[in-house]
């Protein structure tokens, strides 16, 4: 690959090339961004819990795929974190 062809493959030309400066439309998604599905989707369930690592107690949000946690989040509904976990 030669100077040129490095230079208009480089994602912010193409973002300006596109009419997108701020990156919020057609240069920022791919193919492979387009058909990903986030990964609480896939959860088959989601079980309520308590984080172990400190006193304060945050509650979280454990989202299960085929027996194995796929994600953990805050959740909202903990009076005590209001959906924030450390980071």
């Amino acid at each position: 690959m030669n100077l040129g062809e490095a230079i208009a493959r480089w994602p912010v030309l193409r973002q300006l090339r596109e009419g997108d400066p701020f990156g919020l439309g057609r240069a920022a998604r791919s193919e492979r961004s387009r058909t990903l599905k986030p990964r609480t989707e896939e959860a088959e369930h989601v079980v309520q819990s308590v984080c172990p690592y400190c006193a304060v107690g945050c509650g979280q949000l454990v989202y299960v795929k085929d027996g194995e946690v796929s994600h953990i989040e805050g959740d909202p509904a903990s009076p005590i974190s209001r959906g924030r976990l450390c980071p």
